[in-house]
């Protein structure tokens, strides 16, 4: 029962995370006060990508290493793999568009690139970089034990330096050419070597751990720690050339906390978790980036400049039409299912 009430926090929380991602897609502060929106959006948010990858570390690398097998890592790398595939075939037109319009460019390098570490759109990194961080993990913890932890530390903090802390090394010669180097074979590195690790293993963490710890306590290292995370990350920006704001510092020290909170206590929502419910946030953070496309279009052909102008009304738009996609193809997935299955039966 308890294992239940800890579980259904995690899905609370998926919503909230989803609605954060597309936050920081949309910048809904963005008119209202720059400062504010970078907050929001560079720093805030920022939970929201290694929370999902934690959830993954709770559930999926706990069990196989739990099995002592690789078969439930090679399970779910086919499942991550085939949902890799059919989003990137949904996007397909966008890129193809984005081709033809001299935006993308078509070379080995590119390609595999984006398919290995990039992500084939923007928001689809985070598929590759579990992809390669469960396996890498899943070694880790078989070959050093609790040691894992260490070594996905220190590959935290190279990735570190190429990210938020990248003013710090770029103007040393030999770092700066180290570097310049995993910027050619990826674009960033919030990807599965770097970033990925840390926050799979915390997340495997809070499933070895699975003890009663104070709600307090957790929630003031968090409030305390994201807090600082907030001026660590205003201090990078108005005072260091940063080579993008994904990972910070503090960022593993809030999350610990987070997981922590949200495996203690009651349920946030005391009410039955329907199918939706459970789904939806994925459909929402895989979705919505069309939703953008469909929301600026929209509003360049009505002419209705308001929509893309005023930011939180951007926001909404997303938001909002995201929840209904989400919505529409879970229920048109559940129809066919439900039609396969009545003609199995027959």
């Amino acid at each position: 029962m308890r294992q239940n009430v800890r579980i259904g926090k995690i899905d609370d929380f998926k919503w909230l995370a989803a609605f954060l991602v597309a936050a920081i897609h949309t910048s809904p502060l963005e008119s209202v006060n720059a400062t504010a929106d970078f907050i929001l959006t560079r720093v805030l948010a920022r939970v929201a990508v290694p929370f999902f990858m934690m959830v993954t570390g709770f559930f999926v690398l706990y069990g196989a290493v739990e099995e002592g097998s690789f078969g439930r890592i090679g399970h779910s790398l086919k499942k991550l793999g085939l949902l890799y595939l059919a989003v990137t075939l949904l996007y397909l037109p966008v890129q193809v568009y984005r081709l033809a319009g001299g935006e993308w460019e078509l070379s080995a390098g590119a390609l595999g690139r984006a398919v290995f570490f990039d992500g084939t759109y923007y928001h689809l990194w985070y598929l590759p970089a579990v992809m390669i961080g469960l396996p890498i993990c899943f070694l880790l913890l078989r070959i050093m034990g609790s040691y894992a932890y260490a070594a996905a530390a220190v590959l935290y903090v190279i990735g570190l330096f190429g990210d938020s802390y990248h003013g710090f090394i770029a103007k040393i010669p030999m770092l700066g050419k180290i570097y310049d180097g995993i910027f050619h074979i990826s674009s960033q590195t919030r990807n599965g070597l770097f970033f990925a690790p840390l926050f799979l293993l915390l997340g495997y963490r809070a499933a070895v751990l699975r003890k009663e710890s104070s709600v307090k306590k957790s929630r003031r290292i968090f409030y305390l720690s994201l807090c600082l995370m907030c001026a660590e990350g205003l201090w990078l920006h108005l005072g260091t050339e940063q080579e993008h704001n994904s990972m910070y510092l503090l960022l593993p020290v809030c999350m610990t906390a987070l997981f922590d909170v949200l495996l203690t206590g009651a349920a946030v929502w005391d009410v039955r978790r329907g199918t939706f419910y459970k789904k939806g946030p994925m459909l929402f953070y895989f979705l919505h980036p069309m939703m953008i496309l469909i929301v600026r279009a929209f509003a360049k052909l009505t002419k209705l400049n308001f929509i893309l102008e005023v930011s939180p009304v951007y926001y909404l738009a997303v938001a909002a039409g995201s929840l209904c996609a989400a919505y529409i193809c879970l229920k048109a997935g559940q129809y066919v299912l439900g039609i396969r299955k009545g003609r199995k039966n027959k």
